[in-house]
């Protein structure tokens, strides 16, 4: 699975705002939400990203255990 990125969009003229994204397959899968500030978008990939993290770890401490 790839990480999830920030990118800025242009939304008008002057106004642009930052979302989430990533390649999956050659597909890209966006966020749903659109973020005011580059920091708000990266906290929210570090989010996504941990949470893709955690069944992998998981099951790596399990494969561990036995």
């Amino acid at each position: 699975m790839t990480l999830w990125q920030t990118r800025r969009e242009l939304v008008m003229k002057h106004l642009t705002m930052w979302r989430v994204f990533r390649i999956v397959d050659g597909v890209e899968e966006l966020g749903i939400r659109l973020y005011g500030t580059q920091e708000d978008a990266a906290v929210a990939a570090r989010e996504l990203n941990t949470k893709e993290k955690a069944p992998e770890t998981a099951a790596t401490a399990l494969g561990a255990e036995k």
